[in-house]
């Protein structure tokens, strides 16, 4: 999971709003947005679409490479994934059968090595504790004591 910058996240929105949906860096370096995911080339990437050249020189979303096998998703910047697909998965089927019941999920600790996920139900004094992991194996994209809904979750 990439971290970005609070200017690479503005510029980002920003992008959006022109109606851009994808980030590619060619070889020689200049950064590019584009309406529609283009393809890889030898050197650069290929628009399918409206493309503009937004950044020469300015050190911005240094994460962008041409080594990249996909151009990157500038909603996935805006909005970034906190749950890969296995936890998002796994968590969607442990809160299944009573989904409408969950007030929030947070992630703490259990001993100074030790995290779990917990899971507080609104309609009862009752947190759900999920079995523990080894702290920063798991969850690593949920920051460490705070409350997420089911929707920042993606659940």
């Amino acid at each position: 999971m990439t971290k970005y910058n609070e200017i690479e996240i503005q510029t980002a929105k920003n992008l959006l709003e022109n109606r851009f949906k994808w980030l590619a860096r060619n070889k020689d370096g200049k950064l590019f947005a584009y309406s529609v995911k283009p393809s890889k080339g030898v050197t650069v990437w290929y628009p399918i679409g409206i493309c503009d050249c937004i950044c020469n020189y300015v050190p911005i979303f240094q994460s962008v490479r041409f080594s990249d096998k996909e151009p990157t998703s500038i909603e996935s910047i805006v909005h970034p994934q906190i749950l890969d697909d296995v936890e998002r998965r796994y968590l969607s089927a442990v809160i299944r059968p009573f989904k409408d019941r969950v007030g929030c999920i947070c992630k703490t600790f259990y001993t100074s090595e030790y995290q779990h996920i917990y899971i507080v139900l609104r309609d009862c004094n009752y947190n759900m504790y999920l079995p523990i992991f080894k702290k920063g194996t798991m969850y690593k994209g949920m920051e460490f004591g705070r409350s997420y809904s089911l929707e920042e979750l993606g659940l």
